[in-house]
């Protein structure tokens, strides 16, 4: 059965045909994809449709403005995560050129390492007969220390003394 809109009392209890094509009913203009009657309204079909919208669903606007927000909100909560997302990016970009300049370094430092290893391991080799010094310096205190006791016994001597000087005579 159709729905009638703006119809007068009198009108409500009468059968309204449904066989009926728009325009055909006295006056009325019926839309049969809807299946609304419109009578007594200078309403256009656009009108009639918002006030339906506007009495099924009141609160429409608001909903609207709610979903508008709520979308604005995702847009801006996206490009947040697309700044997060870019800026971690970059900075792998730059630890992984860190870590190749890292790697170089450290490939020269390796080089470095070996050459110093190989000089160091000649100059041991070279400082060889410096291992001797110890012992030669033992050897030169106690010749020294030889010669005092000799000094000391020729000038005691009766026969050296007049070459020694006079705090080495004995006497």
């Amino acid at each position: 059965m159709p729905v009638a809109f703006d119809m007068p009392e009198s009108q409500r209890g009468e059968e309204i045909p449904t066989d009926a094509s728009p325009g055909s009913v006295e006056g009325e203009d019926v839309d049969p994809a809807l299946d609304l009657v419109r009578t007594m309204s200078m309403s256009t079909d656009k009108d009639i449709l918002k006030q339906l919208r506007d009495a099924m669903n009141p609160k429409q606007r608001q909903q609207t403005f709610v979903m508008i927000l709520q979308a604005g909100l995702g847009l801006i909560a996206v490009a947040i995560l697309l700044a997060v997302v870019i800026v971690g990016y970059l900075n792998l970009v730059n630890v992984s050129n860190a870590v190749g300049t890292m790697a170089e370094q450290t490939t020269q430092l390796k080089d470095i390492t070996l050459n110093t290893s190989k000089k160091m391991n000649l100059l041991v080799e070279n400082l060889g007969p410096v291992k001797v010094l110890p012992d030669f310096e033992e050897s030169l205190s106690n010749m020294n220390e030889q010669v005092d006791i000799l000094t000391t016994t020729l000038c005691s001597s009766p026969l050296f003394a007049a070459q020694c000087p006079a705090d080495l005579r004995g006497g």
